[in-house]
């Protein structure tokens, strides 16, 4: 959306057909002069002005406009600018005439689209006040609690990294391997240049990360056909047919997100090394699964100090397409948002030793 929103605007009102003009941007006041429109058609409501901010997105203010088109409510004005307090957003007003009842709807359902909204009678000067919003209930105290992510888009703020990622501490099977710890560096520049969105970029693996690779899919694969429970079990030959999992085969992070996604709503997130367990939490609750790309040293197949792509493709991904574990996955991270740091201990050891991958 531009400063103006004309595009955007004209695109709403060439799709509803409607004959609407709007005012000039030769505004500077520092808000809005709510005034009432000289040849506004006369119907049965009160006129009131709704003034919001909208962040410059496409298609942002022809979702909202569409609140007031599903409920039937008659538009007289619309009015925007250049946000005088926010950047890359806009100040919206508009003007309609509108019942007492489609006003309540009008409240919440623009609840659920922006941020924050005011609403002036034209008639009377009064400011009605909008929905109380939850985090300024009563009931709640917010004031020693830790940050934590709103929305999918503020798991790019938390990407706090503990260990490895491109360091490798001195016991670290590749620590003393240059060509490794140059590898390791490609796949966190990945992780950590990666933002919400974006398709996961592809890998070209080595011979010698396929070897490995296949090594551990071999023994484990075995293993799996003995012990692992039915839940797990169910969904391997569509792994195999959908995201490549194959001996030969290093599957592609984008490949399985998009397989999960479909199947039940998670999707993968490129991680740079070991993840607080708040963060890895946090992504759980929007349905994002933090998963890394490299795979461990070649010297020691079975053994990684620290969680790698055989651990996370090999032993979660099976699991996370099934719709009960996903849920459950899902609760986890929900009742992690603002935990204190021993609940995150706590709910980081059901995640971490939980025993749902084998039959009883």
């Amino acid at each position: 959306m531009s400063g103006s929103g004309k595009g955007l605007l004209g695109l709403w009102l060439y799709r509803n057909g409607s004959d609407w003009q709007m005012k000039g941007e030769a505004h500077q006041h520092s808000k809005f002069e709510v005034t009432r429109p000289q040849e506004a058609q006369h119907l049965d409501g009160e006129k009131i002005s709704v003034i919001f901010t909208l962040k410059n997105q496409v298609g942002g203010l022809v979702k909202v406009l569409s609140v007031f088109q599903d409920l039937g409510i008659n538009v007289l004005h619309i009015e925007s600018r250049k946000s005088m307090t926010e950047i890359s957003a806009a100040d919206i007003l508009v003007d309609v005439e509108c019942d007492p009842r489609r006003m309540e709807h009008l409240k919440r359902m623009l609840k659920r689209e922006v941020q924050e909204f005011e609403l002036v009678s034209q008639e009377t000067g009064k400011v009605f006040a909008p929905p109380t919003p939850l985090s300024a209930a009563t009931s709640f105290d917010y004031g020693e609690m830790p940050w934590f992510p709103r929305k999918i888009s503020d798991l790019d703020r938390a990407q706090n990294v503990l260990m490895y990622g491109s360091e490798l501490d001195a016991d670290h099977p590749g620590f003393k391997d240059p060509v490794y710890r140059k590898r390791r560096e490609h796949f966190s520049a990945i992780a950590n240049n990666y933002k919400y969105g974006q398709p996961i970029p592809r890998v070209q693996y080595t011979e010698t990360e396929i070897k490995t690779w296949g090594i551990v899919f071999r023994e484990l694969h075995k293993l799996y056909q003995k012990h692992a429970c039915d839940e797990y079990l169910e969904n391997w030959p569509q792994l195999v047919k959908y995201c490549g999992y194959r001996e030969d085969n290093l599957p592609q992070l984008e490949d399985v997100s998009v397989f999960l996604k479909r199947k039940t709503g998670f999707q993968l997130r490129p991680v740079a090394g070991y993840l607080s367990p708040r963060d890895f939490l946090s992504g759980l609750a929007f349905r994002v699964f933090h998963c890394t790309q490299y795979i461990r040293h070649s010297s020691d197949p079975f053994y990684t100090p620290e969680p790698d792509c055989c651990h996370e493709l090999l032993g979660h991904m099976p699991l996370l397409a099934n719709p009960s574990f996903a849920q459950f996955s899902q609760e986890l991270g929900l009742a992690s948002l603002g935990a204190s740091e021993d609940d995150i201990d706590k709910l980081a050891t059901v995640i971490n030793y939980k025993s749902l991958y084998f039959r009883r």
